[in-house]
């Protein structure tokens, strides 16, 4: 399957409206399900309907969608008034993104969060898919822990062991973050606490020099003086496997492929969360690869959702990267050029500094 259907399938999914438009004439080419409800009509009497006469009000877009065709970037906004015959007018937000060479519009009811904010429509994307995917994995997930469980009770080998372990361990992570992620829109992340981030990074390490990945020199660099940071262990587990997945995918292709994981003090970083309070981000994790780059094109929307180069990718793993770190009151940050992509969490320990 295609990075194209894999996106389509996702956006089908998805209890949002999602329209896909030809770029050139300003018609309509594809939409979701979601769509079709919000139109009151199928998609198949739609199809080459022009822009201002799906519904008054969406030719709001027309500016943003031929931006988007004319620089290949993902624009995202708000306040267009929409109105469907036969229901009241609402305000939406929307994500107008690439997609192969035509132009995707993601719409989002525009609702306040609890601090008055909007919430970005790619964090609504990415909280959609979340949704969709709980229920997907908690099924497959039963069928590996049991297998693994098997494997187990015929093994005696403690390296074997450990590895299994490993397996288990794994799943049921998985598994709690799976629970977690039809609420994963949610601004409180929940279940903070203070550990050492050198934990999470061997098991991820564990992980991936346990795949089949030996064509990879894989090297760790800790400072072990470093204070515990504060956040959710599961979630910025995550955050660190889909780092070392993308360094993986990029590494392959090198001759002699290299991923580093370092940590380091990083001193004089302050962010000020929306209560006011200020905290330092000393804790500074380094994942680097040394594969092709990230092309020049998309460096300025990589943490944009269905943004990817890579041929079956959905684009959506550095955008939950993103959207976790924010979550958490920290930075990501990158540099990349051809053999030498560095990419650098920044994380806050416990207590905000005293005013």
């Amino acid at each position: 399957m295609s990075g194209r259907e894999n996106t389509m399938v996702v956006a089908e999914a998805l209890p949002d409206p999602v329209l896909v438009f030809d770029p050139k004439h300003m018609t309509l080419q594809w939409m979701n399900q979601a769509a079709e409800n919000w139109l009151r009509g199928s998609r198949g009497k739609r199809m080459g309907t022009a822009l201002a006469d799906i519904a008054p009000g969406l030719d709001g877009l027309a500016f943003a969608l031929q931006s988007c065709a004319k620089s290949g970037e993902t624009i995202r906004g708000r306040d267009i008034h929409i109105h469907i015959i036969g229901a009241a007018g609402a305000d939406w937000a929307y994500l107008v993104f690439p997609l192969d060479r035509q132009i995707a519009v993601l719409l989002s009811p525009q609702q306040k969060s609890g601090t008055g904010e909007q919430e970005e429509p790619q964090s609504q994307a990415i909280s959609m898919l979340g949704r969709m995917l709980a229920h997907e994995l908690k099924n497959p997930l039963a069928g590996i822990y049991g297998a693994a469980q098997l494997l187990e009770a015929g093994l005696d080998d403690e390296a074997d062991l450990e590895i299994t372990g490993l397996i288990k361990s794994e799943v049921r992570r998985i598994g709690r973050l799976a629970d977690k992620m039809e609420s994963f829109g949610d601004r409180e992340v929940g279940n903070f606490a203070a550990f050492n981030i050198h934990t999470i990074l061997r098991k991820a390490y564990l992980l991936f020099l346990n795949a089949d990945n030996t064509n990879i020199k894989f090297t760790e660099s800790y400072d072990p003086s470093l204070p515990d940071v504060y956040g959710n262990a599961d979630q910025l587990m995550q955050v660190v496997i889909n780092l070392l997945a993308n360094a993986v995918d990029a590494a392959q292709g090198s001759e002699r492929a290299c991923i580093d994981i370092q940590t380091v003090f990083r001193a004089g970083l302050h962010k000020t969360n929306l209560a006011g309070e200020k905290y330092v981000l000393p804790v500074e994790i380094r994942i680097s690869d040394n594969g092709i780059g990230i092309p020049s094109g998309l460096k300025g929307r990589i943490f944009h959702p269905f943004v990817t180069a890579k041929a079956n990718g959905h684009g959506l793993g550095l955008a939950l990267v993103s959207k976790i770190m924010l979550e958490h009151g920290g930075v990501v940050e990158f540099t990349s050029a051809p053999g030498n992509t560095i990419f650098s969490l920044l994380l806050r320990t416990e207590k905000p500094i005293k005013k």
